[in-house]
């Protein structure tokens, strides 16, 4: 450490690898004082890298000798799957899996395999696919319209009789999406009748079990017996050994241990973190909280079990928040640390201000990308944080609904520069006021979801002043509904200008229900769809116009009829008196259309059309 005063002190860290077994904190009123700058990069051209985990002799691997374990494997893996006596390595904390998915909490992740660098998978079947749910017995209890008997669902699979090898079917689990396409869970099961085809989940889902529809689907894990691909594995909790078929030439075995973040700031000031790797790890990379003028600059994070970056106060959820059905305690499933659920919370003034991440690079994460807030939503003060030139990619190796490449809420911050691509549902959430998303590469988006934007925000119509601008949308969605802008559920006051959308899902810009948005100067290429607009606040979304509706709530929360929002947003002062059932006031004007099968899908209500087209 070399004092530079006033300029500030600097800790520069040599290249190669420093292992952590718990958070390196920088406290206000501990470890740092906030007024004197501080600086921590690394000294030479490589990364000095933050490790998480532990990095495994290769001598320790061992060719399996119980015959009851091989006689379960394929004839054709037998020789090459291989194990590792974790309590021999002292590792005897191997974690859960747990419930995850749509209105779940995060968690941290369990102990995790990296083969040559590269995450494991947990033994699954189908290996790249998933089985279509077939007979509904029962859906299960529905937690969402107030059922909470937690129920498991009941049904049958077809055409396979592939479950048949599986001894032990009550350790498996299954993940999917259960009845709509938008919320993917992962349910322990109670039990699998062979003979009748018929699964029993040992829990509910959000919506519950449904079939007849072509992301109604599943695939099973946690199997033994599948463990037939290069980087399956399975952890056999019981007797502590990890049994995994290695790639063809294994140079590098890593294993996650923390579940703490890494790295952990609250309540500093000037801070610079240059040139770092966070990696390996079952938890997250950084957390913020109450951070102002700190910069992330040139930084990677990668091989994590949630997020990179999250910035905001941290809560445990409550029993009821999350219901492992497998005797596992809420506690240990969440972990000490995890983000707020921005969807449920009106205000997040803990982020601070002032923060940069910029020059990153994000991949191979389990639970999203990075998770930024700044300002404040009752004053709409700006934040004026920002995420700039950053590569996030592959994000959602464990948990998929909900968890973005890029997250912004509060108020007043940027989001520039990015390439944000390779995610099975949304690339970049936004919840907030006043935000700029621009000169942004979205691509490979919403790849396995239904009904999902690759720019997604929604249900909150006090949020207001965001723009969207200069941004490239192209190669999104699957072979479900999707779409590149979706401002969802009565989502209002978005300005979409000067963007190009190419092959840009079913729609490229989705009106669900709001008022407000404009669509100017963007060009919309070889898409379905340029544009869709509906009235559902008037039809099976209505209850959140009720008096003691969501809307009602988050409005009256905001203050939204006086200042500064009613200065600020002048249309929504009149909000519940201005007809606000119908879609107002969206325009779509001077947009060049070529190869669009159709401009707009849905009844216009009320949609203005000034459209230049091209063909």
């Amino acid at each position: 450490m070399t004092p530079h005063p006033p300029a500030g002190i600097e800790i520069e860290l040599a290249p190669g690898t420093y292992f952590v077994d718990s958070t390196i904190q920088l406290v206000q009123g501990g470890n740092w004082h906030t007024t004197i700058p501080l600086t921590i990069r690394t000294s030479g051209q490589a990364h000095a890298v933050i490790h998480g985990g532990r990095s495994i002799p290769l001598e320790k691997v061992q060719p399996i000798t119980d015959r009851n374990f091989l006689a379960g494997l394929e004839p054709r893996v037998r020789s090459r799957v291989r194990m590792l006596d974790l309590k021999g390595l002292g590792i005897t904390d191997l974690g859960h899996l747990r419930p995850m998915g749509f209105s779940r909490p995060f968690g941290v992740a369990w102990l995790e395999p990296f083969f040559n660098g590269i995450p494991g998978t947990v033994a699954r079947w189908p290996n790249d696919s998933m089985m279509l749910i077939g007979r509904l017995i029962d859906s299960g209890s529905v937690p969402r319209w107030g059922d909470t008997s937690h129920r498991g669902g009941v049904f049958t699979y077809e055409g396979t009789d592939r479950p048949s090898r599986w001894r032990n079917a009550a350790d498996a689990w299954i993940a999917g999406y259960f009845m709509w396409g938008y919320a993917d869970d992962a349910v322990p099961l109670k039990s699998i009748d062979t003979t009748e085809r018929k699964i029993t989940t040992a829990m509910s889902t959000v919506y519950g079990f449904g079939t007849g529809k072509a992301y109604r689907a599943f695939y099973a894990y946690n199997i033994p017996e599948e463990i037939d691909t290069p980087g399956e594995y399975y952890l056999d909790h019981a007797r502590q050994i990890l049994y995994f078929l290695p790639p063809a030439r294994l140079k590098t075995l890593e294993l996650s241990i923390l579940e703490t973040p890494l790295m952990a700031m609250e309540g500093v000031s000037n801070i610079r973190v240059e040139g770092l790797d966070f990696t390996c790890s079952r938890g997250m990379g950084l957390y913020m909280e109450r951070t102002t003028h700190v910069r992330i600059d040139h930084c990677d994070f990668y091989n994590l079990g949630m997020m990179a970056v999250s910035m905001g106060k941290g809560v445990t959820p409550t029993d009821d928040m999350v219901h492992p059905g497998n005797g596992t305690p809420a506690s240990r499933i969440v972990g000490s640390i995890v983000p707020y659920v921005y969807e449920h919370s009106t205000f997040d003034r803990q982020g601070g201000t002032d923060n940069g991440f910029q020059n990153c690079r994000v991949f191979r994460t389990g639970a999203g990308g990075i998770f930024f807030t700044g300002g404040n939503r009752l004053t709409l003060e700006p934040g004026n944080s920002y995420v700039r030139n950053c590569y996030v990619s592959d994000y959602n190796r464990i948990e998929k609904s909900y968890r973005p490449g890029i997250w912004v809420s509060g108020v007043g911050n940027r989001i520039s520069n990015c390439e944000v691509a390779n995610g099975p549902a949304m690339g970049i959430l936004l919840h907030g006021n006043d935000h700029i998303v621009e000169y942004n590469n979205v691509h490979d988006m919403a790849l396995a979801v239904d009904d999902m934007g690759a720019f997604y925000h929604g249900r909150d119509p006090s949020e207001r002043g965001n723009i969207v601008r200069y941004n490239y949308f192209h190669h999104i969605g699957g072979k479900h509904k999707t779409e590149a802008v979706y401002h969802d559920d009565g989502e209002c006051g978005t300005t979409v200008y000067g963007n190009v959308f190419y092959k840009a899902g079913t729609v490229a810009g989705f009106i669900g229900g709001g008022r407000d948005n404009h669509y100017a100067n963007n060009i919309f290429i070889s898409t379905k769809y340029a544009s869709h607009i509906d009235n559902r606040l008037a039809n099976w979304a209505k209850a959140m116009l009720d008096s003691n509706g969501l809307f009602r709530k988050r409005l009256n929360a905001v203050g939204y009829n006086k200042p500064p929002y009613s200065v600020r947003y002048p249309h929504l002062k009149d909000y519940f008196e201005d007809e606000p059932a119908v879609p107002k006031r969206d325009t779509f004007t001077n947009n060049i259309l070529v190869r669009i099968r159709q401009i707009t899908e849905g009844k216009k209500n009320g949609y203005l059309l000034r459209t230049r087209t091209s063909s």
